[in-house]
């Protein structure tokens, strides 16, 4: 195993470690998502002789979902942080599709274009849990998830 492999993993298994133990429930989806599509990634590689000579189809699964959870999370949690997430993940999608539309693109850079936005992510995720531990530190709470605000229709005369 390759020494970018292991400090991935490192830091993989701290930031969703620290989000599941410290984070609001934001902090909490997201670092269980990402713990979930590193071990479906492992899982739906083609095998290493035909490995990124194509689509990797059950790596683009496993990202569609992971960018839909992500997407979900940005909508609705009161952060702004699951919003790179999901941009960094779209990058990734756009990886699969760049590689789609021209199968001539080399294994390495198809397999570095769909990796790359990894570190950043999970960097993001310890950042963005240890923030949330700073503001209820500093105010008491911390909201999770964005509340509508009051329409004015439904109030009573």
């Amino acid at each position: 195993m390759s020494w970018h492999v292991v400090l991935f993993n490192v830091l993989l298994a701290s930031s969703c470690l620290y989000a599941l133990w410290r984070g609001g429930p934001p902090e909490r989806i997201v670092g269980g998502s990402l713990v979930v599509a590193a071990l479906a990634t492992i899982l739906s590689y083609s095998p290493l002789a035909v490995r990124f000579q194509a689509v990797e189809t059950g790596l683009l699964a496993t990202d569609l979902i992971l960018f839909a959870v992500l997407t979900g999370v940005a909508l609705c949690a009161d952060r702004g942080w699951p919003f790179v997430l999901a941009g960094l993940q779209l990058a990734t999608l756009g990886a699969h599709v760049v590689k789609a539309a021209d199968a001539a693109v080399i294994k390495v850079t198809y397999a570095l274009m769909i990796s790359a936005w990894s570190y950043p992510m999970v960097i993001l995720l310890a950042i963005g849990t240890w923030r949330h531990r700073r503001r209820i530190a500093r105010h008491g709470f911390d909201c999770d998830w964005s509340v509508p605000e009051p329409s004015g229709d439904d109030t009573a005369s």
